[in-house]
């Protein structure tokens, strides 16, 4: 998940947005927790099961599969502090895990995707400040990390890693550099294993309820 915007105009955002932003007192289908294996950096994680989100109380689901490389939510460390205190590991990284797989899948568009991930910050109680600082800063300044992600496919990149690759046998590997041997070695990314047919829930950023 990639954002590209400075301190100041990211509050500025937020301030504008924060008192029109409902949060869900209570999400009814929580994006589940799933394990990672961090690159030697730790910028870098692979997915090492399955993350399955059923949105709302649909029965659609975003299959978010084993061997995906994310980076959690890909926030600029100078935010890391006060006041924001926004770190790639909050209570929205599983939400982030997601939104940076609709972002390589490009099964949505990226509105949608952006609105996805504000439905499962919502069903994951993230607060308020934290779930509008984070939606703008994608919606705002994500356009790059989507061109670079389209880029990335038509060169061949393997984001979905295929089992037997999913664990570097150097501890120290950062993820451009094993993306690189990878490549060499004609690794290929395993497909997206869904036709998108959730992205209409992203038209909107409402939680989808039974009437």
């Amino acid at each position: 998940m990639g954002t590209a915007l400075g301190p100041r105009a990211l509050r500025v955002f937020v301030a504008l947005v924060a008192m029109n932003f409902a949060v869900a007192a209570a999400g009814q289908q929580t994006p589940p927790s799933r394990p990672l294996l961090g690159f030697g950096d730790n910028q870098n994680w692979i997915l090492l099961a399955p993350l399955v989100y059923i949105i709302g109380d649909t029965s659609e689901r975003i299959v978010v599969p084993a061997g995906f490389v994310t980076d959690l939510a890909s926030v600029p460390s100078e935010f890391w502090g006060p006041p924001l205190s926004l770190t790639p590991t909050g209570q929205y990284s599983r939400a982030a895990i997601i939104h940076d797989y609709l972002y390589w899948s490009q099964k949505c568009t990226r509105d949608q995707a952006d609105r996805l991930m504000v439905i499962a910050m919502k069903e994951s109680n993230v607060g308020r400040f934290d779930a509008v600082a984070i939606y703008e800063g994608v919606h705002l300044g994500g356009e790059q990390a989507w061109l670079t992600n389209a880029a990335d496919k038509a060169r061949g990149v393997p984001r979905i890693l295929p089992e037997g690759f999913r664990a570097p046998a150097d501890p120290n590997m950062v993820w451009p550099d094993y993306a690189r041997v990878l490549m060499a070695q004609n690794v290929t990314s395993l497909e997206a294993p869904d036709d998108g047919s959730y992205c209409r829930y992203g038209n909107t950023t409402d939680v989808p309820r039974r009437p």
